[in-house]
């Protein structure tokens, strides 16, 4: 690859770091990137991107839950009446009916 074509793929960043996270980047880039810092770098920060995209993504998911459990309590609500007059119905049914087997 040419010069000219890798500068098209890439853009200059200058960051100032704590020594302390310089050291220990100096450290991973060693042992994960032979040495190679900006490298390093591209894949922390991709990797801090996709976990706060799953960060957001779960928390619209909890919230649509939480939606759809309102949703569905609101309709249990409504059924309810129906639901203990059927189960009452059915209680005084099997009542009549042991009494009627005694």
């Amino acid at each position: 690859m040419s010069n000219s074509s890798k500068k098209d793929t890439y853009d200059r960043v200058i960051v100032t770091l704590p020594r302390q996270v310089a050291s220990r980047l100096r450290q991973y880039a060693d042992i994960f990137r032979q040495g190679n810092k900006s490298g390093f770098v591209a894949d922390a920060v991709e990797s801090h991107i996709e976990h706060l995209k799953k960060v957001r993504h779960t928390a619209r998911l909890r919230e649509a839950y939480a939606a759809s459990a309102d949703v569905g309590a609101s309709i249990v609500r409504e059924w309810q009446q129906i639901d203990d007059e059927s189960w009452r119905k059915l209680d005084e049914r099997e009542r009549a009916r042991r009494k009627k087997n005694k």
